[in-house]
């Protein structure tokens, strides 16, 4: 009988204690991540759709080729073996690399290795996409506008009055945000920029 209670006790000790290590780790992960966060250098400002962000110069992310590619297989794609790995998001991988570098995307051998921003509020990352939107005050100045910003226009929407933008190679995303912002015949612009990655089950 005292057996029975014996083990009946270890039982339930038992979960409530891999919980708390569960917990531990996790917290331990989370502190990590938080003190790992302040090292990073922090590049110009910029305004999302919602909330503010820091462009982090040490911090790119690149595509996974396909599903059997690891992160590290990746960043030896594109000459970046040994950097460290900060976090994945679906098939996109961030890391940290020796070099600074602007926020701008970037092809090295043919694949698109993108910046990256801290979001200001909630510190989480996200990734900077190349992509800009755009609401003009006229549609009919949507061309002029991406000629003087050095932009490629992807997609008008007339219905939503606004125009999306692809920076061209070796336009700081951060610098023509800004530039867009301060343009007399923008009512908003922001870059696209991905905190959040559904991932399908």
């Amino acid at each position: 009988m005292n057996l029975r209670i014996a083990a009946l006790a270890l039982a339930l000790v038992a979960p409530v204690s891999m919980a708390q290590k569960d917990m531990h780790a996790a917290s331990a992960g989370v502190s990590e991540r938080a003190a790992m966060l302040k090292t990073l250098e922090r590049g110009k400002a910029m305004k999302g759709s919602r909330d503010s962000y820091e462009h982090l110069p040490q911090v790119s992310a690149v595509a996974l080729a396909s599903s059997s590619e690891t992160p590290e297989q990746a960043l030896a794609r594109i000459g970046e073996s040994g950097a460290q790995v900060v976090e994945t998001k679906g098939r996109l991988v961030l890391f940290r690399s020796a070099q600074t570098k602007p926020a701008t995307v970037q092809y090295p051998g043919g694949a698109g290795v993108f910046p990256t921003a801290v979001n200001s509020r909630t510190g989480a990352l996200g990734v900077l996409t190349g992509t800009l939107i755009v609401k003009p005050k006229n549609l009919s100045d949507a061309d002029a506008i991406g000629a003087s910003h050095g932009l490629e226009k992807i997609k008008a929407y007339p219905q939503l009055n606004a125009v999306f933008y692809r920076a061209k190679a070796r336009v700081d995303i951060a610098e023509v945000s800004a530039a867009l912002q301060a343009d007399p015949r923008v009512e908003s612009a922001y870059p696209e920029i991905i905190e959040n990655v559904r991932t399908a089950k």
